[in-house]
């Protein structure tokens, strides 16, 4: 039986943005009933098969490229498995293929929609999809990249300020990637136009390029320093080179993310033989860095000895102040140490030795909001395929433990003994703290219904760093499986289990390091037994928040309300009946006013109800309750004129009474 074509939207002359929002919504819902049928249990093959005709059908219709793509943002945002988003990702691919060739028609806003759309999807589809979003990320990056050229004659800061727009709308490795590529010879011709800039114009140019760089990857981030730093060479003439060192520590301190880019800047000098600019960088550097450690120098030891929460967070709360500009430039201080073979001074010099000392203060650091916000980012980065600065700590811990640097530990403001035998209470408290950024973003994730993605975070966390919490990789995708149980399956009785099961496999599987001990994952174990295990289990893209109480119908609310009345007004007759009996010196009796949802007041207009038999004793409750309030007493008063409808219902009305208003909750008989 075919299914009548679904109704045209109406058009939208003189309606509100909500109005055509709702009728927008019907549309799709008779799209999809008509794709799907009435029949809702079917399997993920064929859900993403009517899902992939439903997008078809909104790209027959005209629809736009950024339309389409919103639209599969949504889909790949639910609830659905694994199974579904591969099938998913696999029958759109000839469409966004399709879509590919028309990004070049796309204004500048809604290309850049595309990308980010097309990099969440890529994302949430996961890496094993991403030969799907390839081509239509590659096309929108080339159209982007000639929209950079033609923005040339605007000048530096113009083309700078573009160029950190686009590379931060798409949080994609292949997107980013394919834009410095195809945006070499304009970022060349950029950085030379740049040092013709007066000064204060050249700083503006870096501090865009820094902040461009913020969130770019390992691979895209040397490649744009390779770029401009063959523009400012040009022919291997360096007569613009000496104002780029000049400028660059100043654009640093006002754009301290972007310190990766900086260092590999200084990297790639060494590399071409420049190791009078390259030294003078480094110099800069190590005293920006100085700086910044010894801003919170004073604050450090306190944070670390803490007694107690209370005490944590008040320090904590004054470290944040001041360590914001340290935080951001832990990942350049631990790409020094994994570099230091190749920075000027070598190994031992005062760069590598500024750095490990910056690096000493994770533990500290990462107990701060500023330090919790680059370690959640840095979390998120790793999971999309990224080495992270984290990776260096368990590898410097047995170095802090030199004698020398435990007495430049302790001229830092540092306390000594986190860093002594091996460092392995150092590694524990960062483990801690990683562990502690890592648990807040899981449990959002599930508690959305992003229950694959919270799976994704948290097995890129633990398996790359098992050494953190005292085990190897084998180890570390055992406690993986153990983990993603107790967050699909939240039971709070169930953290110490896991926990004793965690200190076996530890024992079985002990770090490389010697470092590091399963304690450090209490945190994590505890958010993730304790969430709430009411989140509704997901189907047909419909999400229940998770942490909302159970639904009751009707029926159910009126009765627990009415109980709850009964209870607390039995509560205060009772009490008041002790104090009258305490007042007078004779033991407390039951209170004779009737039952405890008898009215206390008799409305003027009402007949006197019929005499009732008092009650048992109640036991007498605590002394010192006091006059109800005023919410108690309406939720009373409300409860007595149901109690007193029927009795008017029997009777037939006086003409020369008037009823008293109804209240606004149900009218029927209150049963119980």
């Amino acid at each position: 039986m075919r299914h009548p074509p679904p109704p045209e939207p109406p058009p939208s002359f003189g309606r509100s943005p909500l109005e055509e929002g709702e009728d927008e919504a019907r549309h799709r819902a008779a799209m999809r009933m008509r794709l799907l049928g009435e029949d809702t249990e079917i399997t993920a093959f064929h859900q993403a098969r009517r899902e992939a005709q439903l997008l078809g059908q909104v790209e027959s219709q005209g629809e736009g490229p950024a339309r389409i793509v919103g639209l599969l943002n949504e889909q790949l945002s639910g609830a659905q498995g694994v199974e579904f988003k591969n099938l998913l990702a696999r029958e759109l691919k000839p469409q966004l293929d399709r879509l590919a060739d028309q990004v070049d028609q796309a204004t500048t806003e809604n290309r850049r929609k595309i990308a980010a759309f097309v990099s969440r999807s890529a994302q949430l589809a996961g890496r094993e999809n991403a030969a799907t979003f390839e081509k239509l990320l590659t096309a929108t990056a080339d159209a982007e990249a000639r929209h950079l050229r033609s923005s040339a004659g605007a000048g530096a800061i113009v083309c700078a300020s573009e160029l950190q727009s686009a590379l931060r709308r798409a949080a994609n490795q292949t997107y980013r990637a394919a834009l410095i590529d195809k945006s070499r010879e304009h970022l060349e011709r950029l950085a030379r136009e740049a040092l013709q800039l007066p000064s204060e114009e050249l700083r503006s140019v870096l501090v865009q390029l820094l902040g461009a760089a913020e969130q770019l990857g390992r691979m895209e981030c040397n490649a744009l320093a390779k770029t401009v730093l063959t523009g400012v060479l040009g022919e291997g003439k360096a007569h613009g080179l000496p104002r780029l060192v000049k400028a660059l520590p100043l654009a640093l301190q006002a754009a301290p993310g972007g310190g990766n880019w900086a260092i590999r800047l200084m990297l790639n000098l060494m590399e071409r033989g420049e190791q009078e600019a390259a030294q003078a960088l480094a110099e800069a550097f190590t005293r920006i860095i100085r700086e910044a450690r010894e801003r919170c120098g004073p604050l450090l030891r306190p944070v670390q000895t803490a007694a107690d929460k209370a005490e944590l967070l008040e320090h904590c709360v004054k470290l944040d102040a001041q360590v914001s500009m340290l935080a951001a430039l832990l990942p350049a201080c631990a790409l020094v140490l994994a570099a230091r073979g190749a920075v000027p001074g070598g190994g031992n010099g005062p760069l590598v030795t500024e750095a490990l000392v910056a690096v000493a203060c994770l533990d500290a650091v990462g107990a701060t909001e500023n330090g919790q916000r680059v370690l959640r980012h840095t979390l998120i980065h790793e999971e999309q395929g990224e080495p992270s600065f984290l990776g260096i700590v368990p590898v410097v811990a047995r170095p802090l433990s030199h004698p020398r640097m435990l007495q430049l530990l302790s001229q830092s403001g540092l306390h000594v003994p986190h860093y002594q035998q091996g460092g392995g209470l150092f590694v524990q408290r960062v483990a801690r703290q990683v562990f502690r950024a890592l648990s807040g973003t899981v449990v959002a994730r599930s508690q959305k219904g992003e229950g694959e993605e919270a799976r994704r975070l948290l097995h890129s966390a633990l398996s790359v760093h098992a050494p953190l919490y005292g085990m190897n990789l084998e180890g570390g995708r055992f406690t993986v499986e153990l983990l993603e149980g107790l967050r699909s399956n939240p039971e709070p009785a169930q953290g110490p289990r896991v926990l004793a099961e965690l200190e076996r496999l530890a024992k079985a599987n002990p770090s490389p390091y010697g470092t590091g001990y399963v304690e450090s994952l209490r945190t994590l174990v505890t958010a993730l037994a304790e969430r709430d295990p009411h989140a509704a289990p997901k189907s047909g893209g419909l999400r229940q928040r998770a942490g909302a109480a159970p639904k009751m119908n009707v029926r159910e609310v009126e009765r627990t309300h009415i109980i709850g009345v009964k209870q607390l007004e039995a509560e205060r007759e009772a009490a008041r009946a002790a104090k009258a009996a305490a007042a007078r010196g004779a033991p407390a009796k039951g209170s004779s006013r009737g039952s405890a949802g008898a009215p206390a007041r008799r409305p003027a207009s009402a007949p006197a109800p019929a005499p009732a038999p008092p009650p048992a004793p109640k036991p007498p409750a605590p002394e010192g309750l006091g006059p109800m309030s005023a919410l108690e007493a309406e939720r009373t008063h409300i409860l007595q004129t149901k109690n007193l409808e029927p009795q008017r219902a029997a009777r037939p009305p006086k003409p020369s009474t008037s009823e008293p208003a109804r209240p606004s909750g149900p009218t029927r008989p209150l049963r119980g």
